[in-house]
C-alpha cells in the first residue's frame, strides 16, 4: 500500500490539544429583562432610572425643530422642507463652533514632514 494512502486512511487527529472539558451552554430566561452583570446600580435599559434619548439629545442640539406652517404659495418652491430650523440660545457649557473651545481641543495642524509622508503614499 502507498504510504500516502495509509496516512489518509486513518482518522484526522488535530495537533492542538485543549485542556479541560467543554464549556457549558447557558440557557437564558428571555421572559424577564435583567440588568447586565457589569452595570452600575442594576440599571435596566429603558427603565425609570435611565435618561431617555430625546431628553439626553436636547442638550446637544444647537437648534430647535419647529414644524413648518405650510401655505400654498410655499408648497411649490423646489427644495422646501416641512420643517423649519430656528436657532436657540446656547445653554451653559455649550459652544456653537469647535473654535470656541479651549486650544487643547482644537485640531492640531499637519506639519510638513507628515504631509510629505501622506502625499508619498505612506512609505518612509
Amino acid at each position: 500500500m502507498n504510504p500516502t494512502a495509509a496516512k489518509l486512511a486513518r482518522a484526522y487527529e488535530p495537533m492542538i490539544k485543549f485542556v479541560g472539558t467543554k464549556h457549558p451552554i447557558l440557557k437564558h430566561n428571555t421572559d424577564k429583562i435583567l440588568p447586565h452583570p457589569c452595570t452600575v446600580n442594576g440599571l435596566i435599559p429603558g427603565g425609570a432610572e435611565t435618561v431617555q434619548v430625546a431628553d439626553f439629545m436636547k442638550n446637544y442640539t444647537p437648534f430647535q425643530v419647529v414644524p413648518y406652517k405650510n401655505s400654498k404659495a410655499n408648497s411649490s418652491i423646489a427644495g422646501s422642507s416641512k420643517y423649519q430650523f430656528t436657532d436657540r440660545a446656547l445653554k451653559a457649557d455649550e459652544v456653537s463652533s469647535i473654535n470656541d473651545l479651549p486650544l487643547r481641543f482644537h485640531y492640531k495642524p499637519i506639519d510638513e514632514a507628515e504631509l510629505e509622508v501622506i502625499n508619498g503614499g505612506g512609505a518612509y
